[in-house]
């Protein structure tokens, strides 16, 4: 059911962390009215819980480095202390 729209949930997933499934299944339904209905909100609850899971273990394993974009080095503020 939400195969073809799994690119789509985890970009907003990662955009919108806090997003809940019913305003994901809300805009999955604006994309597709006849294929989707407020009985798939379970589904979507349990799709989110798990990619929720899924980054959260990225992160605890340490391969949050590998999908985390490197920051900008620091400015030097060169003399400045007093």
């Amino acid at each position: 059911m939400l195969g073809p729209y799994e690119a789509q949930i985890r970009a907003w997933l990662e955009a919108e962390p806090t997003l809940s499934a019913a305003v994901v299944l809300q805009r999955l339904m604006n994309l597709d009215q006849t294929r989707l209905t407020n009985k798939g909100l379970r589904k979507v609850q349990m799709a989110v819980k798990a990619w929720r899971q899924e980054s959260a273990l990225q992160i605890l394993n340490g391969d949050w480095m590998a999908i985390t974009p490197a920051l900008p080095p620091a400015k030097s503020f060169g003399n400045i202390i007093r």
